[in-house]
């Protein structure tokens, strides 16, 4: 049972998470066939740095003993002894052999399990030296993830569990990818104290490796260090995106967008203060920028809604629009004046959703049961056109809010009425401008005000 109930709060929380609707079951099969996909590409990334210099077991070791080593350089030394550092070149081609047969069966567990002790063995003891060196941590992490796809294959019809278990691995080597910007960005805070909030924290950052790095300085650091006010920007930047990295986990709008960022992070890095993390950019686009989780289109609103702090304001305006949102009806009715040319054509250029029934234009002046019903309310036919909505009434600027809310979203017209009535603040302001305007035109025409009785 508890099972069930964690499968169904990650499928609530990740797949949906109130912003990308609901999948099909079709949709979810197939992200979770892109997951067993990206895991292929992450063996074959493994094997190529394997093969190449990136991760050879030979990078790590140095020639010498460890001479702080780690708890996984210490445990094989305790069962092997200490003379297979010197095999670097064996165990370099045995892990090659392990990624590349995970790559080409990433469901069997025992290469993915293979791979993954050779990556932990060979970043354990390239940190036993007393140095910590974090570029390599992150893949190792999406490693452990990966050891968690489920053992079956169902093809097409995979079975529910096995997709659940496949998305799952994904929400987990997503979340550790993001966990470790998270700590970064608090550990800015922690160690920087109170001059986190100083006006020049980035520049004076930015000097001191001016300093260490006099023989090679990067391309864009002299140019970033003459304009506090950018150097400022960046690193207010860095702080927001890091701390609410995490989050993005349950919000598939962010996958996208923050995994480009953080891509975009690492490269500037490099250019600004030579710090580089080339696996880290391979794992964010493979496990963000690719992500099965993220929604199909791209959706500037869905992803501003979707920012942590700066979306709770548009989420708030959303709200406060869809409840004033007209009650849907078989019927509208539009009760206008017939000799003003502007109104006129208003009336007979506006469509509305398919979802309205029918589209009805009442001339105030020819007289009719609406009319009459409209005459009863407190409000003068003069000030403005009547919309009625089953048994409710919208006047004045209202009622050209409401006609904004129920038009189509196509067409020119159309687009443009929307785009600018939409908003109940706007329509408020704009509504007398065109009143005057429809009473400037009555007068040109010699058209006598709406009377009592039409």
């Amino acid at each position: 049972m508890r099972t069930k109930s964690s499968m169904r709060w990650i499928r609530r929380s990740v797949l949906q998470a109130g912003e990308t609707g609901h999948r099909t079951p079709a949709e979810l099969r197939e992200a979770a066939t892109d997951v067993v996909m990206l895991s292929r590409f992450y063996y074959l990334f493994l094997a190529f740095n394997i093969g190449t210099s990136g991760l050879q077991f030979a990078r790590a070791y140095m020639g010498r003993p460890p001479t702080a080593p780690l708890w996984p350089i210490d445990a094989v030394q305790w069962l092997t002894g200490g003379g297979w550092f010197a095999r670097d070149h064996v165990v370099t081609v045995v892990g090659l052999l392990f990624a590349i047969a995970a790559a080409s069966f990433p469901r069997i567990l025992l290469w993915r399990l293979g791979s993954f002790a050779y990556l932990l063995l060979h970043v354990s003891l390239a940190n036993s030296y007393g140095a910590i060196n974090h570029g390599s941590h992150v893949i190792l992490f999406v490693g452990f993830a990966l050891l968690f796809l489920p053992r079956r294959d169902d093809g097409p019809r995979m079975a529910r569990t096995n997709v659940l278990s496949c998305l799952t691995v994904l929400w987990f080597a997503q979340g550790l990818i993001l966990l470790s910007y998270t700590l970064s960005g608090f550990w800015k805070i922690w160690h920087s104290r109170l001059e986190v909030f100083s006006p020049d924290a980035m520049s004076r950052i930015l000097l001191d490796r001016a300093l260490l790095e006099a023989d090679n300085i990067p391309v864009l650091l002299p140019f970033v260090a003459q304009h506090n006010w950018l150097a400022q920007s960046m690193w207010w930047l860095t702080l927001y995106i890091e701390i609410f990295a995490l989050l993005v986990v349950f919000r598939p709008h962010l996958h996208r967008p923050f995994g480009a960022v953080l891509m975009l992070f690492h490269i500037t890095s490099d250019w600004l203060m030579n710090i580089s993390f080339s696996l880290n950019i391979v794992m964010l686009g493979l496990f963000l920028l690719l992500s099965p989780l993220a929604p199909a289109r791209f959706s500037l609103s869905g992803v501003v809604r979707s920012l942590p702090i700066v979306g709770i304001g548009f989420r708030a305006l959303e709200r406060r629009q869809r409840s004033q949102e007209p009650p849907p009806a078989d019927r509208v009715w539009l009760v206008y004046d017939g000799e003003c040319i502007m109104c006129n054509n208003y009336a007979q250029y506006l469509k509305l959703q398919q979802s309205v029934g029918e589209f009805v234009l009442v001339d105030a002046r020819l007289g009719g049961p609406i009319v009459d019903e409209v005459r009863k309310l407190p409000h003068d036919l003069n000030d403005g056109m009547v919309v009625k909505i089953g048994e409710r009434f919208f006047v004045g600027h209202d009622a050209l809010n409401v006609l904004a809310l129920l038009a189509e979203d196509r067409g020119l017209f159309n687009k443009f009425n929307r785009l600018a009535f939409r908003s109940p603040l706007i329509s408020r302001v704009t509504y007398p401008v065109m009143k005057g305007a429809r009473w400037v035109l009555l007068k040109l025409k010699g058209v006598a005000p709406i009377t009592s009785d039409g």
